[in-house]
């Protein structure tokens, strides 16, 4: 009476159960869980004699057949309250969270869905990870619904892009606060009056290598930065793409079962002191006030952090591996030499055709990328031509 949706009757032979305040029960689906000790089965020996929640029906379809017979033998229909969910029926959120599912076989469902979201379209890039989201203007103050549908199409294709933005510095950073915490870059300087803002420049004919070599923003830190948001403001007429790699599908799905069995016991060492050196940061500096980009000297530049090779998605529960070029240097326990064969293979499949996606940038474009699952890449095939973006980025929480 008090609460249609989360109130559910059981019986079984010795006794009637009330169960309530369905939010609060966990669902692993064989039984659910009142209290912490109070613990009841979903089978054939508890017949529900009245369900609301769609998540238990699915639960008695599945787990108590016989129950659902019994409810037809007694003239209740089940063909509606208890039919089977076909995967098409579940949600985008769902979906993702279905481990058992590979995250390739996700993205290609979604790509024929046109009913996955209700307030922005998804047009998936590759079969692989990646999608533009249309429908959405950025510089809006967007409500929580529509919050919420960018952030699920982002744990669902793991970069996802808007074209023909105008976003300013300050509705970046409005953006970034809607979707998460702000991560400020701890070495590169932030824009004068936006701090969380970093301007990566590329001057023409200016050599550069930053961002140049496959990598996950800011691994080196203790909390790796959650997800990045990058604006194109500036743009060359050809060449300077991005490309992306899905690492849940590049080296965790494909690798084999003794390959992931022996990464899960393997914890990497990732540091900035290498890709920050001096000799690697042509087109910024520490010392040239006149630099289009400035560094730091912070401490993450001689410090390390010890992450798993393989990292959980604390969102979709998804494995993930979790070591890049640029920042990871051995495994903890393990010399450089003892560790380059294994990560020489892992590093060479970063960038297989099959499991990345390449974007072409131009003004006004948006990209927003899960770190946790995602690497990047930036293309300098144009130092002809300026290129200048503006990024945010979002932060994490310890690689477990």
């Amino acid at each position: 009476k008090d609460h249609p949706d989360f109130l559910i009757f059981y019986y079984n032979d010795r006794n009637p159960i009330t169960l309530n305040k369905c939010e609060k029960f966990v669902f692993p689906f064989d039984n659910l869980k009142a209290t912490a000790s109070d613990e009841h089965k979903i089978n054939d020996n508890n017949l529900p004699l009245m369900l609301n929640s769609k998540i238990l029906q699915r639960l008695l379809f599945q787990k108590a057949p016989r129950a659902a017979s019994r409810l037809n033998a007694r003239s209740l229909s089940t063909s509606m309250e208890f039919s089977a969910p076909s995967p098409r029926q579940r949600s985008p959120i769902e979906l993702i969270k279905d481990v058992n599912m590979s995250i390739k076989d996700v993205r290609v469902q979604l790509a024929t869905d046109s009913n996955a979201f209700r307030h922005l379209k998804a047009t998936p890039l590759t079969a692989c990870l990646g999608a533009e989201i249309s429908g959405i203007d950025l510089s809006e103050r967007l409500n929580d619904d529509v919050i919420e549908e960018i952030w699920t199409a982002y744990l669902l294709f793991g970069v996802i892009f808007f074209r023909n933005q105008k976003l300013t510095p300050e509705r970046q950073v409005e953006l970034a606060k809607k979707l998460g915490v702000i991560d400020r870059h701890p070495i590169v300087q932030g824009m004068e009056d936006y701090p969380d803002v970093i301007q990566i420049v590329r001057e023409a004919g200016a050599a550069t290598s930053f961002g140049e070599t496959w990598h996950s923003d800011n691994s080196y830190m203790t909390k790796p930065s959650l997800g990045s948001i990058l604006y194109a403001v500036e743009i060359p007429p050809v060449g300077n793409d991005t490309m992306f790699s899905c690492m849940m599908l590049a080296l965790h799905e494909s690798l084999s079962p003794k390959m992931r069995d022996l990464l899960n016991e393997l914890k990497a060492v990732h540091t900035a002191g290498e890709a920050f050196a001096p000799s690697n940061v042509e087109g910024g500096s520490f010392d040239n006030p006149e630099a289009a980009m400035k560094y730091v000297k912070a401490q993450e530049l001689v410090t390390n952090a010890l992450h798993p090779t393989l990292r959980t998605h604390p969102e979709t529960g998804r494995k993930a591996v979790f070591v890049n070029s640029m920042f990871t240097t051995n495994f903890d326990g393990m010399s450089r030499a003892e560790s380059q064969p294994i990560l020489n293979y892992i590093f060479s499949r970063v960038g297989l055709p099959e499991l990345t996606c390449r974007y072409r940038w131009a003004a006004g474009d948006v990209a927003l990328w899960d770190n946790r699952c995602v690497q990047h890449v930036a293309i300098g095939d144009n130092s002809s031509h300026q290129r200048i973006m503006r990024r945010v980025t979002l932060a994490g929480d310890v690689p477990v």
